[in-house]
């Protein structure tokens, strides 16, 4: 039996991941979040936060296609988490992160930061699906803070004095996550820039198959190394 004396007490209604959540209490006027929109914010703010990703663009290590390749990753991403059950588990996601990094940017993760990102995304895409979108804003308002330092820009502090700006900050939250999700990664990617011979691979997606190796008269061969990584 619910008391009705408390005031902090939480409705959740129609929790799924491709619409809206009713949240209310009997002090605040309802709100309505989408976990899916709020998700993929919260994907596009933790590779906005990693580091590696962030310098491989930056730093044009995949070539003309750098900002493309991160947008790949992201929708990758995006396709994978499509739903309340992942299509990789956490393990097959780090391996393939740190193959993708490594083919598309040719970065070698020695810090073994896929696995705190494969471990964030999971642990936002699983408190999503039970309608709690806390972590994933947290990402995106770290991420937010450490890009508006990074550009030397203060960081804006909103007002909570004025109720009606709260309810209008609320009522606008899906289409501003939205809105986050959509927008760039990394600046605007150059129009100018070729297409690659051949489309990326895709995350998880089997690597196509190599060419037979010829011997030498010597009777030497190179035999590629494979990427997937032992876990300690």
């Amino acid at each position: 039996e619910i008391n009705p004396m408390d005031h902090h007490l939480l409705l959740l209604t129609h929790v799924n991941m491709n619409h809206s959540v009713t949240l209310s209490s009997n002090d605040d006027p309802a709100v309505e979040i989408n976990p899916m929109e709020e998700f993929r914010a919260g994907v596009t703010a933790t590779l906005k936060s990693w580091s590696a990703l962030r310098a491989a663009v930056e730093g044009g290590w995949g070539g003309a296609q750098s900002q493309e390749k991160a947008e790949e990753l992201r929708q990758h991403l995006y396709e994978n988490f499509q739903g309340t059950t992942p299509k990789m588990d956490m393990y097959d996601l780090e391996d393939n992160l740190a193959i993708y990094m490594e083919e598309q940017f040719s970065v070698v993760l020695e810090d073994q930061s896929e696995r705190q990102v494969a471990d964030m995304l999971y642990r936002m895409h699983e408190a999503c699906v039970k309608g709690d979108v806390t972590l994933a804003r947290q990402a995106v308002e770290t991420a937010q803070r450490t890009e508006a330092i990074k550009n030397a820009f203060p960081v804006q502090v909103q007002n909570t004095d004025d109720d009606d700006d709260e309810m209008d900050i609320a009522s606008e939250s899906i289409s501003q996550a939205k809105e986050y999700a959509s927008a760039s990664l990394f600046g605007t990617a150059k129009k100018e820039a070729s297409k690659p011979a051949q489309p990326l691979r895709q995350l998880g997606e089997a690597p196509p198959e190599q060419n037979k190796v010829e011997v030498d008269d010597d009777g030497f061969a190179t035999v590629p190394t494979s990427k997937r990584r032992n876990r300690k």
